[in-house]
Order: structure tokens, then sequence, then C-alpha cells
């Protein structure tokens, strides 16, 4: 049964039940047990930081750290301040004279900084220290963190600066050196769970751990934000259940979220949209709902990997339901499927219209819901039995080769004097005439030129140049000649072929004349070579087993072809 309250001097949860003493913090245990022991060892820092987001108890350590400092009747065991003296009265009611504590977002200016300074010659009054708590320091200007600087770095012997801010980023390089940093992380939602279901016995009222959990998720690790969502729950004067806080906090019933959800997986659009209009009409908004299906595929994640949700706050009913869903879809389309949804947050800001951009969301995830992943595919090829004959395996048997189109070389040592580093040479096929042939005895020089490290001008060569003629003239004195069309004629195109002419001369031990012709010549080297590339592309697209895949994925397509190489197992193993 529920205790009504009358009080007319109520105090909200948040203030009510802020700890009083180190021990009582929760969450924050690493950084209460160093301030502890150094209070111990009297080894207190002279100015204090304590950085992290909203509600996970900055002010508060510090006007616990001000009380323990100042107690007159300090337990030195448990470092629990006795409540009783008039310096731990007078800090718990915010009147005390040596504790002086400022909002830096109201008092932000040089002149209040000032007043601190002046405050700080004189001694303390009633207590043992002055402490100086500034909360949300990082809203001083600068001008008010230049003024500190000094009276930070040489403070009095009683005197204790404590800041408090949720974006150090801000504070200035200069006034964190000076500081002993603390950052206090968000509180653990297990924990945060645990202290809502206590202080709702002890203000007379039954809160189900479901309820608790998704107050605390909500929260984000914050303990104020989750009092003062237990503070709306409790003001609606109703048996508390989990859809009361549902409906407190403003989320929709999961079993229509999870039909949004089931719809979109299934890639059914038109359902999704109905769907997704009558959640909006009841209220929900979409940032909300996006970071309610993320948590959908989120849970779909984990119990597909196995891995333990800690931060479960769904009702059975939904778990179960995405337990079944966790069966039927793939771990890789629950990813994308959160990636999109990532997408859209990250797209909000810049939206025009947040329901327009929600609703192209949906279609884009439902449009890839209807593609089979590649484990899909693989599954699917699987099962096809294709027989392909002998020949059909050779043509598929393919090499990512950027000399596929060149012809077969034979090497051997050169005893000409001028190759004394005995570099690879090439004796070219001369055999036939036809324009293929041709373009295979320009490849097999080309090669032969960048074989011995003359990049440059090989490059130039597949590039620059068209072939027009290709004549081995034999005598006496052997002479090759080559005819080429510039592609961009100027003095540099005869200075690559010049010195091509020289190099091929002394790799061959015969002449070689490679000249610039005003003819038509056929495709470059890189020209032919990229038709034979996409040629090979068309041949593959004919083959069964790809085919059966474009068929199956839909708006697929080969764009390219990829050389495995095997690795030598002999080598890997030493």
């Amino acid at each position: 049964m529920r205790r009504i309250v009358t009080n007319e001097n109520y105090i909200v949860l948040a203030r009510k039940y802020r700890p009083k003493k180190f021990s009582d913090i929760i969450g924050q245990n690493e950084v209460c047990s160093v301030i502890e022991g150094a209070i111990k060892l009297k080894r207190v820092a002279h100015a204090f930081l304590f950085s992290g987001t909203r509600g996970v108890g900055k002010t508060t350590i510090a006007r616990i750290l001000a009380k323990t400092l100042n107690c007159e009747s300090l337990d030195v065991n448990t470092l629990n301040p006795c409540e009783k003296c008039s310096n731990c009265i007078s800090i718990q009611k915010e009147s005390n004279i040596d504790v002086i504590e400022i909002d830096a977002a109201s008092r932000t200016g040089v002149a209040d900084v000032r007043e601190i300074i002046e405050n700080i010659n004189y001694k303390p009054v009633n207590a043992k220290k002055k402490v100086f708590i500034i909360d949300e320091v990082h809203m001083l200007s600068k001008a008010a963190f230049n003024a500190l600087l000094k009276t930070l770095e040489e403070p009095p012997l009683d005197v204790v600066f404590i800041f408090a801010t949720t974006e150090t980023e801000k504070v200035p390089i200069t006034i964190l050196s000076r500081c002993q940093k603390f950052v206090l992380r968000r509180v653990d939602f297990n924990q945060i769970s645990e202290h809502l279901v206590n202080i709702s016995e002890r203000e007379g009222f039954t809160l189900d751990l479901e309820s608790a959990n998704l107050i605390s998720a909500c929260s984000e690790g914050s303990l104020r934000d989750a009092l003062s969502i237990l503070e709306n729950v409790l003001a609606k004067n109703q048996p508390i259940d989990i859809d009361l806080v549902r409906q407190t906090i403003g989320l929709s019933d999961h079993s229509q979220c999870l039909d949004l959800f089931e719809f979109i997986l299934k890639g059914k659009v038109v359902e999704a949209m109905h769907k997704f209009q009558a959640l909006y009409e009841n209220g929900i908004s979409t940032d909300e709902l996006a970071k309610l299906l993320m948590t959908y595929s989120y849970n779909l994640a984990t119990l597909k990997s196995g891995v333990k949700n800690s931060n479960d706050f769904l009702d059975s009913k939904t778990n179960e339901r995405l337990k079944k869903l966790s069966e039927i879809y793939e771990m890789d389309f629950i990813t994308r499927f959160w990636e999109l949804m990532q997408r859209y947050l990250n797209e909000l800001s810049d939206t025009f219209d947040e329901k327009q951009c929600f609703e192209m969301t949906i279609i884009r995830i439902c449009y890839v819901s209807l593609i089979p992943t590649p484990f899909e595919v693989l599954k699917k090829t699987s099962t096809v039995k294709t027989e392909v004959s002998t020949d059909e395996k050779k043509k598929n048997d393919f090499k990512d080769n950027e000399n596929t189109d060149r012809a077969q070389t034979n090497y051997h040592w050169s005893s000409n004097d001028n190759l004394a580093l005995k570099k690879k040479t090439v004796e070219p096929n001369l055999s036939s005439n036809d324009d293929t042939n041709d373009l295979e005895k320009f490849s097999n020089i080309v090669q032969l030129i960048e074989d011995n490290s003359e990049m440059l001008i090989a490059y130039h060569l597949r590039h620059s140049f068209r072939l027009v003629s290709f004549t081995e003239l034999i005598g006496d004195k052997p002479v090759s000649n080559v005819e080429l069309e510039s592609v961009s004629a100027n003095e540099e195109s005869k200075n690559i072929l010049w010195k091509a002419s020289k190099l091929l001369t002394n790799l061959t031990k015969k002449r070689w004349v490679l000249s610039i012709t005003n003819k038509k010549g056929l495709q470059s080297l890189a020209e032919f070579s990229e038709s034979k590339y996409k040629n090979r592309i068309n041949e593959i697209k004919k083959e069964q087993t790809i085919k059966k895949i474009l068929d199956i994925i839909p708006h697929s397509e080969v764009v390219s072809i990829e050389k495995i190489v095997k690795e030598n197992k002999e080598t890997k193993d030493g």
C-alpha cells in the first residue's frame, strides 16, 4: 500500500536522499577511496577538479569533502563526519561562512573571481579550512581564469579549491595542471535500480525490479535523473507497474514498437509506414523511437552472439519475441540495421523534417532487408549442383595478372658488356603479322624495358602511344622498326622513343628504331588491356554459378576480378 505524503515542506527525493558521507556515495568507490586515503595521510591537495556527466555526484562529493575537512569530531577510522558539530550542521544547511559555494554559470566575470581572491586573505572564522566550491567552472570567462591562476598555484595553507564541471575540455590546461583531477563515471545500471527500490521502500511504495530497470535505463547513468523520473512516477498516485513507468517517461508500448521493428526486418514497407504513423500520432518522438529500435537490434546481437546483456530493461514478453527473431536473422543484417539507425541519428541535426528523415530510414532498411546477406547467398548457391565442362572450367580459371595480355617470354643471361649486372632480357615472338600479334610483340619489348627497371619509359609506352606497325628487318645488320601514333605529340614523346630505341638496342644486340607517324594506330597497350579485362568480366557473368548469385542478389554486378593467393604452407611453417 502507498503512504500519502502530506508534508507541505516536502523535499524532493534527490535532495532528501543526498549522501552525507563518503560511504553513502553510489558508483564512485575509486574516487572516494583516493580522497579518504589522502585525508588519512594528511596529504590533501589545495585544488580538486571533479568532472563527469550530470547527476553522478560531483557537487555532493565536494560538500562531503568540505564537511570532512572541517568536522570538529571526525572519526579518524571511518572518516565519517559527526553531523552534530556546528561546522557539520552549518555546511549541511549551506550556511557556513567559510565554505563558499559559487555557481560559475551565473557568476562568470573577472570581478567575481577578484572577490574570491580578496576573501582568501582572511583566515577561516569557524572552520579549520576555507573551502571554495565552484560549480560548472568551465563557464568562467577567459579573464576570470587568468585572474585565478596565480592564486590557484600558491594559495594559503588553510584554503582549498574544489571545482566541478561537465565539460573538462573547456577548462584551460593551465587550470587543469594546478588541480588534482578526478573523473566520475556514470553510475552502474544495476546500482541505480537497487537504489531506486530501496528509496521506494523507505517512502512507503512498492517498486518492482522491472520498472526500476526501465527508469535506470532512461537515466543514462545519472542518479539524479533516475530519482527525478521516480518522483514523476510517484506523483501519479497510482500503483506502480511497468506500464505506468513507460507512460510517465513517454515510451510507447513495446508490443507496438516491436511490430514496427518486425515489419522493417521483413521488408514490409507499407505496414511499417502505417505503424510508424500510428506511433508518431501517439506522441513518441522519432529520436526516442530510433533509440528503442537500436535497443532491439542490440538485444538481437547479444542474443545471437551469446553475450550477456547487462543493460536489459525490457519486459519478459518483449525478450521472448526478440529471442525468436534472433533465431531467424543473421548477425550481418542485424549490424546493418544498427548502422542505418545510427546514421539517422547523425543526420537528425541537419534534417529539415525529422519525420520525413525517419520515414526515409525505414524505406532504406526495408530495401536492405530484401537483399540477402553473403551468408544466405553462399547457403543458397551451395545447394545448386552445376556441371561445368572442362572447357568452361578453364574459362573460369582466370588470374588477375597484369601480364595476361602479353606473350610468354623466355629469359636468358646476356653477355653484353653494357649489362654487367646481368639483368633479365627477352626475345620477342615475331612470328605473326596480324594486329593482335603485333600488339603482343610490342607488349614484349615494353615488358623487357620494365624488367630492366626503366619504369617511366615503360609507362609512357603503354599509355601514351598507339601501335601503327611492327616490322623486323633481317640482314647483316638486323633492324626492327616500330611505328607509333602519339596520343599527345610533343618533344617529350620523341625523347621517350629515342631512349627506348637506345635501351632496346643495348639489351637485344639488335638495332631498334621507334618512331612517331601521322598514321592512325591501334589501341594503346593500356586500352587493349582494359578492353580485354572487360571481356573477361562479361565471360565470367555468363558462368552458371556467377549467374545464379547475380539472380539472387537484386541490382548486383561483377565489377572486378581478384586473384586469391593461397599461402604456401611450407613457407608459413618455416
